[in-house]
């Protein structure tokens, strides 16, 4: 019998939900038992534990699937175009749509300022983002590359024509479904938002470099440099902003600044670590009717997470010496970058939390004309971007600070 895809994610789909209405209940009742007996029993807390396994698992099987049939669709929209099929990093969209503009300014010289085009879809692939986002591909088709993840690649990703982007933030929710009589009479029970309007504006994200003249007539070089050094700095700098943006000046409102606020100290046990914390975390998010799909954590913290021993000294977290895929805790996929105050961790359901939306996808400009170019038989290569973030659901976000952070 053939396998069927699509009654496959099916059937996961309705398991994760199964599984989903479990866990919801489970966190209730571990509220009602840590309030009654001020802590919880063994066998609470394996159940919880368990739930939580049984749902990143099942989250895991079917972003798999999802990723296997879009990477199929991929694959298949690529052959009947007579392409190979790969993602190509700035560098070659560069060479590819510029090659003989390049080839005519390095014959008849770089006078003023000159376009090499504005590339829209450099983000949105995997490897596209040149040496930032490696990643290795298989002959098999897998459903997850591995590559470094950015919190980019966590949020929902969408596109926007407008300067100006206004949207509405939900900042409460109250009350929950019930089993009601049929009777005509009584009132439905009220599951009851509240929205705040709020409104954001694109920003701008740019960097240069210079480069020699007599790079126009190697471009090979030319794509290697706008690869390695001007699209790693621009995305470097996207990806912190969208994470840790404060909203102040010209800076995005971020991830961090929009996030609700750890609030389970009471509940921590003695001795908590950040582990605990995250696992705490993860329920507040799943009380606020919300499903975790990821967590963000400093590059020391997740270091000395993957570093823990159990009692005979063996890794908790494996072979440090197999290569292995997108690390997860629970089930849920984990990023750690140096953009996250040490000791501090984000957890939360991302792609339903927020959205990043791009006005422009970058743009590389060649020009003569910056300080003493001309002196020194230079050019100034410019890359810019334009986008905003909006996170619309900060219930789906816990962050928790660091005592004296």
């Amino acid at each position: 019998m053939a396998f069927d895809m699509e009654m496959a994610l099916g059937d996961l789909k309705d398991n994760f939900e199964k599984v989903t209405a479990k866990l919801n209940e489970g966190v209730q009742n571990v509220l009602a038992e840590n309030k009654r007996l001020g802590g919880l029993t063994d066998e609470t807390k394996a159940a919880v534990d368990k739930a939580l396994a049984e749902q990143g698992e099942l989250k895991t099987r079917i972003d798999e699937m999802q990723a296997s049939a879009r990477e199929l669709e991929q694959r298949f929209a690529s052959g009947r175009r007579g392409g190979a099929g790969g993602a190509k990093s700035l560098g070659q969209l560069v060479v590819d749509e510029a090659t003989e503009a390049i080839q005519a300014l390095a014959k008849s010289g770089v006078n003023g300022n000159h376009s090499l085009g504005v590339f829209n879809a450099i983000t949105s692939a995997p490897g596209s983002g040149g040496a930032l986002l490696p990643e290795r591909r298989e002959s098999e088709i897998v459903a997850e590359p591995d590559k470094k993840l950015v919190i980019k690649d966590l949020i929902t990703v969408g596109e926007t024509g407008q300067p100006l982007i206004k949207y509405f933030r939900e900042v409460s929710r109250s009350g929950a479904a019930g089993i009601v009589p049929d009777d005509g009479v009584t009132v439905k029970p009220l599951i009851d938002k509240v929205w705040d309007a709020v409104e954001a504006s694109v920003k701008t994200i740019a960097g240069r470099m210079e480069i020699h003249k007599h790079m126009l007539d190697d471009i090979p070089a030319l794509r290697s440099d706008i690869d390695t050094t001007l699209t790693y700095e621009v995305n470097k700098v996207e990806n912190a902003q969208i994470l840790a943006g404060d909203g102040t000046g010209e800076n995005f409102s971020g991830l961090i600044t929009n996030a609700t606020a750890y609030a389970q100290t009471a509940r921590e046990p003695a001795g908590a670590t950040i582990l605990d914390r995250m696992r705490l975390a993860m329920l507040q998010v799943t009380a606020a009717g919300y499903v975790v799909d990821a967590h963000v954590l400093n590059i020391w913290d997740w270091a000395a997470a993957e570093m823990l021993k159990d009692t005979t000294g063996r890794y908790i977290f494996g072979n440090p010496f197999m290569e292995t895929p997108t690390p997860r805790l629970w089930g849920r996929r984990v990023v750690d970058t140096e953009d996250m105050p040490e000791g501090d961790f984000l957890t939360g359901a991302f792609k339903l939390a927020a959205t990043y939306y791009e006005r422009q996808g970058i743009e590389i400009l060649l020009s003569s004309e910056n300080r003493d170019n001309f002196d020194k038989n230079m050019l100034t290569v410019r890359g810019e971007k334009r986008g905003v973030v909006a996170v619309k659901r900060p219930l789906a976000l816990c962050y928790y600070t660091a005592p004296g952070g």
